[in-house]
């Protein structure tokens, strides 16, 4: 009798056991099955992500080759803006004086102040506009 009472209660003990470790068994698959789909779900935004990482750079070059086609129109037709005209006149009353200085300094006694009114400083005409 005795042998039957402890033999009911080893058998109570691992029933209960089994039913535990059934129990940590299905919850570790659910906890399986949910990192399965997440996993799943980072792969389909990893894709998503490299698709829209493709688009962007396929826009980046589409926005680079227009830059410089921009930019290359820009330095064929710079001679017809109007910045140019301001450019080339800038220039040269700064060449003109630099050769009137070179005449100041190479010949001393030359008179350049004629040639300094035919050609004022680039200073001097724009504080005249204003």
């Amino acid at each position: 009798m005795l042998l039957k009472k402890v033999a009911a209660e080893a058998l109570e003990a691992a029933n209960v056991e089994k039913r535990r470790l059934q129990e940590e068994a299905k919850s570790r698959d659910e906890e399986i099955s949910s990192l399965r789909r997440e996993l799943a779900n980072a792969a389909k935004g990893k894709k998503v992500a490299e698709d829209g990482k493709e688009e962007v750079e396929a826009r980046l070059k589409e926005v680079e080759a227009k830059l410089a086609n921009a930019e290359a129109d820009f330095v064929a037709n710079f001679h017809n803006t109007e910045a140019y005209s301001n450019f080339s006149d800038y220039f040269a009353r700064v060449g003109q004086q630099e050769v009137l200085t070179a005449l100041r300094t190479d010949h001393p006694d030359f008179d350049v102040k004629i040639l300094e009114t035919r050609f004022p400083p680039p200073d001097a005409e724009g504080e005249e506009d204003n």
